[in-house]
């Protein structure tokens, strides 16, 4: 049994907390709500838990790259209520190896860290931090998954189907780690809080994603393709799986998964085109990845 106070951050009032073989405890009766891994009991009660939700993938487009054919496409994550995604280091990272286990934070106000009369109901092991070396910064584990997978139907009505193996027998469905930002609001015209997270090197006490912000990665980035090289002509799904694993709290695990379908076609001489085809459900307008800077 691992029994250990919560990390005081700097500048936070923090309560106690115990975690017990990985789930915190927290003062107070249990209460109804299932968070986290979708379980039937609220594991912190008291505390704002987010909601996770990934946007629809966009600026999909096709490259030619070494004879292979790769998928390229921007994708984002928001956290559209309750409290902050907030997670810190348990201890303080000093180089560019390694990793180390990664908190989430429960906090009792929306604000979290921004707010100095807000406090940490509860203190989660949830991941790990790990230095992505092509990105040059800390990242935090097991957030998404990424996938292909051929449609059941025309890319209409959300019929996926099996994960698309391309000819090198590899499966395109694989874990995302990311680099928790505020980086763009869900909602443009709404009044939402300046940013609170901004950076991920190795000195940054944490990282996440406020209330009503989104973190979005380029299409450009490296990790942000799919090989689709020997790709046959047909109808396809890119779908992005938040939280796939249930590693982190949320009230809802319920609107986990966006995507978009898209056919694919080849010319005379083989080169793959895409056509876009329709979207998960999404609204507003920078949850559908429209008109969206690109990060």
């Amino acid at each position: 049994m691992a029994i250990r106070p919560v990390r005081a951050i700097p500048g936070i009032v923090a309560v106690l907390s115990l975690v017990v073989s990985g789930v915190a405890l927290a003062g107070g009766g249990g209460g109804g709500g299932g968070g986290g891994g979708g379980g039937s009991t609220d594991p912190c009660p008291g505390g704002l838990e987010p909601d996770l939700q990934p946007i629809v993938p966009h600026h999909l487009q096709i490259q030619n790259t070494g004879g292979r054919e790769y998928l390229r496409l921007s994708n984002g994550i928001a956290n559209t209520s309750g409290g902050p995604w907030h997670l810190h280091p348990q201890n303080v990272i000093v180089g560019e190896t390694g990793t180390t286990t990664a908190y989430q934070d429960i906090w009792d106000k929306v604000g979290g860290v921004s707010d100095p009369t807000a406090s940490i109901v509860c203190s989660v092991a949830a991941t790990q931090f790990e230095f992505h070396s092509a990105h040059n910064h800390w990242h935090i584990g097991s957030v998404a998954q990424f996938s292909v997978n051929r449609a059941n139907d025309n890319g209409t009505g959300g019929a996926i189907g099996a994960v698309f193996v391309n000819d090198l027998g590899v499966a395109q469905s694989f874990k995302t780690t990311f680099c928790l930002i505020d980086w763009v609001k869900i909602d443009a015209n709404k009044k939402t809080p300046e940013v609170t997270y901004w950076a991920c090197d190795r000195t940054a006490p944490y990282q996440g994603v406020s209330v009503g912000w989104i973190d979005q990665y380029h299409h450009s980035l490296e990790g942000q393709e799919v090989d689709l090289t020997g790709a046959p002509v047909g109808t396809y799904y890119l779908q992005v799986n938040v939280n796939d694993e249930g590693k982190f709290i949320e009230s809802s695990r319920a609107n986990n998964v966006a995507w978009r379908s898209f056919k694919l076609t080849r010319d005379s001489n083989g080169n793959p085109k895409i056509t876009l085809i329709s979207t998960s459900p999404c609204a507003p307008v920078n949850m559908c990845g429209e008109a969206l800077p690109n990060r």
